[in-house]
């Protein structure tokens, strides 16, 4: 198992304003295993927070391993003591059927979830509410769940994260975030670059640079400006020198962030 860490900055421009900013994200860290059984990614909305807020989580699991699985736990670390589950707030879908489950535990969050087929896919939701006595210290809150599918014969295993920042005074933030915080090799991969305006101006990012893993294969990128529709760049909207992504390039799309809002710049792929 390996640790991979690295962030990504932004250029950006308010509009009306010539002066030109830089932002750096935070480190994002994942370990690269050896063995693959559980496909996980998680994601939380709204990914800003003030204490009391309420997050709403999805976390998707997809059976990627060849065995049949006889039953899915699911265990939340319920961001570090940071996040108190909503009471009766979890659905689970599989299909086109959605109903209600009930955790065994709290804290951490457990849920026994059913079988699962080779292949097939079943997506949990839940809401964990903002503690109100959050320490003030505590800026941002990184939500790690493990999935353990039981087989036959033992086990297989999945690990996903996402990481929600707290709401600041600040007009314009960049967050690193990934769909796993583990791994593993050829599994599909996304890192999720988001860019935060908390003006009452729209912005524009003039560049977004991303150092990325010398051994990432990028399979696609895609862009999606505050509530708009999420769409696929071409090779030529962006460059690539050596394991450095520049997202746009001369001829790529204006990346606006718009007033109050986010843009989510998404770099799919997977490690060789």
């Amino acid at each position: 198992m390996a640790t991979i860490t690295n962030d990504a900055t932004a250029t950006y421009v308010f509009d009306g304003s010539s002066d030109v900013e830089t932002i750096n994200s935070n480190l994002n860290s994942l370990s690269l295993e050896d063995a693959q059984g559980l496909t996980i990614t998680k994601t939380a909305s709204p990914t800003t927070f003030i204490a009391g807020d309420i997050i709403t989580y999805t976390v998707t699991i997809t059976n990627s391993s060849s065995s049949f699985l006889n039953g899915v736990r699911i265990i939340d670390n319920i961001g570090g003591g940071n996040l108190a589950y909503v009471i009766g707030s979890a659905r689970l879908t599989v299909g086109s059927n959605t109903y209600a489950v009930t955790p065994v535990a709290t804290n951490p969050l457990t849920f026994a979830l059913q079988q699962l087929s080779v292949g097939a896919t079943m997506t949990l939701t839940y809401r964990s509410q903002v503690i109100f006595n959050l320490p003030s210290s505590v800026n941002s809150i990184t939500n790690t769940v493990q999935a353990i599918g039981y087989t036959s014969t033992g086990t297989v295993l999945g690990f996903a994260n996402t990481t929600i920042q707290k709401k600041t005074n600040v007009d314009f933030a960049l967050t690193k975030t990934s769909s796993s915080t583990n791994v593993f090799r050829n599994q599909p991969f996304s890192y999720f670059l988001t860019l935060s305006n908390n003006s009452n101006v729209s912005a524009t990012a003039l560049s977004l640079v991303d150092e990325l893993p010398s051994n990432f294969v990028i399979t696609s990128v895609t862009l999606k400006i505050g509530s708009g529709a999420t769409t696929t760049l071409s090779a030529t909207d962006y460059n690539i020198s050596g394991s450095t992504i520049t997202i746009p390039s001369a001829s790529g799309p204006t990346i606006t962030v718009p007033a109050g809002g986010t843009t989510v710049v998404t770099i799919n792929g997977y490690f060789n």
